[in-house]
């Protein structure tokens, strides 16, 4: 091999092998030190974009998570006030049951009146009352044709990501119930219980309430049943999602562990090469004439 005084290739192929060394040192570093393969897009621009997909959709799963329990909750919070009105409702039927008897005293009929309409009373106060937030349930302000929206998915495809709770949160005061009021068969409770057969025809006016009550909370179990099996494929899908991310964006310890080893010893051995054709290239002077 000849020897030169202007240009060292061995030791430009040596500085080569070591800044080669060092940047390949630097990566397994940052790798190791973040737990990430991939810490910037130019690390691999195509994984760079699949997991950042993927991200998205994670994000977006952890809400539409939140958002099923929410709307879970908000019916569970109805159906507790839906079934305290039919307790009332039932109550109720057993004083119009009593008030068609009539063995009853002017005094025994007016108690049961008065108890009576206390029951309408919190049948309307729970109507009113009822809310998940500052979202009132039973007073008819959510639509009754649409129902509720539940978002259950992390993109905009409604037929795929949106669930509507429908027939659960109406309005249920006793005019809408048809216990008493214009349009029911008895206008007050003073006239359901004028009589005892009066007393007799409300029973069946309080099981019609009630048929519509219970069908109410019936609706929100099926609700309920479909959101828990919603809550449970979000789940399983987060978890297949997650272990994809990992696969694109994190590092593998030992490989990166070896990795470094590797590339530490390969800058020290191009440092020892660089320092070999330094002295090398003394040579020259030996051949120059004295």
């Amino acid at each position: 091999m000849s020897l030169s005084i202007n240009t060292n290739m061995a030791y430009l192929r040596a500085t080569n092998a070591f800044n080669a060394a060092g940047n390949s040192l630097n990566t397994s570093l940052q790798r190791l030190t973040t737990g990430y393969r991939i810490n910037s897009a130019a690390d691999d621009p195509a994984g760079y974009y699949y997991a950042s997909e993927l991200n998205n959709q994670l994000s977006g799963m952890r809400v539409a998570y939140s958002n099923v329990q929410m709307g879970y909750n908000m019916a569970q919070t109805a159906v507790g006030d839906l079934q305290s009105i039919n307790d009332e409702l039932e109550r109720i039927r057993d004083l119009a049951t009593m008030a068609s008897n009539e063995t009853l005293t002017d005094a025994q009929k007016t108690e049961i009146i008065n108890e009576a309409q206390s029951r309408i009373d919190e049948i309307n106060r729970l109507a009113k009352d009822s809310s998940f937030g500052d979202i009132k349930l039973l007073d008819g302000s959510v639509d009754a044709g649409t129902g509720v929206r539940i978002q259950i998915g992390a993109n905009s495809d409604p037929t795929l990501n949106s669930l509507q709770i429908k027939n659960v949160f109406l309005k249920t005061d006793t005019d809408s119930l048809n216990i008493t009021g214009s349009t029911a068969m008895f206008a007050t409770v003073e006239e359901a219980f004028a009589t005892a057969s009066a007393a007799a025809q409300f029973i069946d006016q309080i099981d019609a309430a009630s048929d519509i009550v219970k069908e109410r909370v019936s609706n929100a179990g099926v609700a309920q049943n479909r959101m828990d099996s919603i809550l449970a494929s979000l789940n399983t899908k987060y978890e297949n999602y997650t272990a994809a991310y990992s696969t694109v964006m994190e590092a593998d310890i030992a490989t990166e562990t070896a990795n470094y080893t590797r590339n530490m010893i390969l800058q020290q051995t191009a440092s020892s090469m660089m320092a070999q054709a330094n002295t090398r290239s003394m040579l020259v002077l030996s051949l120059l004439p004295q």
